[in-house]
């Protein structure tokens, strides 16, 4: 493990170096002025990995303020590696016919500040449309039809949240603006399935959002799972806190809801040990439509073979960052949208929160709402 660390540190630390180096030689026009965009550069490399370290261990708004800081600087280093590595692809192409940038180009230390002020500019409002896509959920709606009878209503109103991330940075105005759109969809029942805390849940619990969701009203309940991230934490303070505010956790069990459906909660694939699906619906009465809550979007087969009628997921975050929801489509069977296996409706939403930076460049933050039909 800790080999391991030290390999993502020399990697972290030689990637810095080369975009913050890159920026240094931009600026060579500056002069002595150089050194603020050193410092401030230096700062923020250092305050991501700090951050991770330090709001683990401690919960107070400095260690939010430094989480903030090296969050967003993740932003600012992965866009400044795609410009930097595309300057020296520029660079190599005029190397590779004898040619120099500054011979080519007239007043070149000008065109370079010129350069580094277009990035900044850019990045600028990159951010500003990610911060949009981040923070202002956009309701995705689907219609499915589940061929079995219930009891009651032929339909169900389903709404569905996965990877708020609450803590340093998602915090009670973003829940709060949740929990109002979420109400205006007047569901039956409300779904968070997984990532609701961002590791730590002390933040949550200092900022009191529980008191935001004792306010969700679902005349069929309010039910939670684990992701990665509360495993990370600590799931158990996280669990019986939602409890205390009318959330149901299901943590590898399954329930029977208003004599209609069941709902079967799993604990996220990350922990030690976890039940398999089969074992979970193994003693339920599979001719009532059944609904699976599976943080992380894998072992669909499975949940196919038991006979699970819709099956919700998160995790993935559609990549969150552009490039990476190329990397999450080739990692996931779906790693965003909507599959049907067979008889089973499956699910993966790109999330309603963000981790590190509320940023998303390569996805849109959604609420998912599931209207689903029942055979007469």
């Amino acid at each position: 493990m800790w080999i391991f660390i030290f390999i993502v540190l020399v990697i972290y630390a030689s990637v810095n170096t080369y975009i913050i180096v890159r920026g240094w030689q931009l600026l060579e026009l500056l002069g002595r002025y150089r050194y603020i965009y050193l410092a401030v550069a230096l700062f923020g490399a250092t305050a991501f990995f700090a951050g991770l370290v330090v709001k683990r261990m401690a919960d107070t708004p400095w260690t939010d303020a430094l989480w903030n800081v090296g969050a967003w600087w993740l932003v600012v280093f992965l866009y400044a590696l795609v410009a930097a590595l595309s300057f020296d692809l520029v660079r190599l192409v005029g190397l590779s016919f004898g040619k120099k940038l500054a011979t080519l180009v007239v007043h070149w230390p000008q065109v370079k500040v010129g350069l580094f002020a277009a990035f900044t500019a850019g990045l600028a409002i990159i951010a500003g449309i990610g911060y949009y896509n981040g923070t202002r959920a956009k309701v995705r709606t689907l219609d499915i039809a589940v061929q079995k009878s219930v009891a009651g209503s032929g339909e169900l109103n389903i709404v569905a949240v996965s990877d708020m991330h609450l803590g340093a940075i998602y915090a009670r105005r973003h829940l709060q603006r949740w929990v109002t759109q979420i109400n205006a969809l007047q569901p039956d029942i409300v779904f968070l399935v997984g990532d609701t805390f961002d590791d730590n849940p002390a933040p949550v619990f200092r900022k009191k959002m529980g008191e935001l969701f004792a306010q969700l009203r679902a005349p069929l309940g309010v039910y939670a799972v684990t992701g990665n991230h509360e495993m990370m934490g600590e799931p158990a303070a996280s669990m019986h806190y939602l409890a205390q505010y009318g959330v149901q956790p299901l943590l590898d069990t399954a329930v029977l809801v208003g004599n209609r459906l069941y709902v079967v909660g799993r604990m996220d694939r990350s922990a030690r040990e976890r039940k398999s699906i089969a074992a979970l619906m193994a003693p339920l009465n599979t001719t009532l439509p059944v609904i699976v809550l599976d943080h992380q979007p894998y072992e669909w087969d499975a949940i196919a073979a038991a006979g699970a009628d819709i099956s919700l997921s998160g995790h993935t975050h559609h990549g969150q960052l552009w490039p990476f929801n190329f990397v999450t489509q080739g990692m996931y069977e779906k790693d965003w949208g909507y599959l049907q296996k067979g008889r089973t409706h499956f699910y993966t939403s790109c999330g309603v929160g963000a981790w590190a930076a509320p940023v998303r460049t390569g996805s849109r933050s959604e609420i998912v709402r599931l209207r689903v039909s029942f055979k007469e």
